[in-house]
């Protein structure tokens, strides 16, 4: 995972490989299926195809995050979020990248993951410059290094942040929620499990 120009989306490096291993599996499923029992066998096994392949996609080939220039777009397993950069109060690297906003929600993404719990360690004060933090204050776990899937997100969030004109976003001055972040579920993923359902019933009601 590496930092681009603004706009840029941010995926495992091993979704694009994944996704191919997906498609092929699926076919040769299917294929299978076919041989096995005709067009009979494929309707019997397509409720689970559809279901198991999608399931997986969701969450390993889904995921992205987009820093643009209106702040950051988070797409997940099940929904997708828009954060705009005058909703956004932290970055976060704890165990994955986490916006949170000036209302005090958090947004995990799924595609910036941090380190393992077990590799968690304390930087250097070297290793804290180089990442232009304040060696001063407290140092960040091993999950904000560059070197970290997190950790690279999150460094070019706070670099596109930094760039952002800074507005004050309706509804800061009363507390109240950001009107700005939208949510919003993952049609797509919802739409194949709703028709691998109806597949399966109408599978077992024939």
């Amino acid at each position: 995972m590496s930092s681009a120009p603004s706009g840029q989306v941010f995926r495992p490096r091993s979704a694009l490989p994944v996704a191919v291993v997906l498609a092929l599996g699926a076919l040769a499923w299917a294929g299978s299926a076919v041989v096995d029992d005709g067009a009979a066998g494929l309707l019997r096994q397509l409720p689970a195809i559809v279901l198991a392949t999608t399931a997986a996609a969701a969450v390993l080939v889904r995921p992205t995050v987009t820093v643009g220039p209106a702040g950051v777009a988070l797409r997940g397993v099940l929904r997708d979020v828009d954060v705009p950069w005058a909703e956004l109060a932290e970055v976060r690297t704890q165990y994955a990248l986490t916006l949170v906003t000036r209302d005090g929600r958090r947004f995990a993404a799924w595609a910036a993951p941090a380190a393992g719990r077990f590799a968690d360690a304390r930087l250097t004060p070297r290793e804290v410059a180089a990442m232009g933090l304040d060696p001063a204050r407290e140092l960040p776990t091993v999950s904000g290094s560059v070197e970290t899937p997190s950790g690279a997100v999150a460094d070019w969030v706070r670099r596109a942040w930094d760039r952002a004109p800074e507005d004050e976003p309706p509804g800061a001055a009363s507390g109240g929620p950001g009107p700005g972040v939208r949510t919003r579920p993952a049609r797509a993923v919802l739409a194949a499990v709703g028709i691998a359902a109806a597949l399966w019933l109408a599978r077992s009601v024939g």
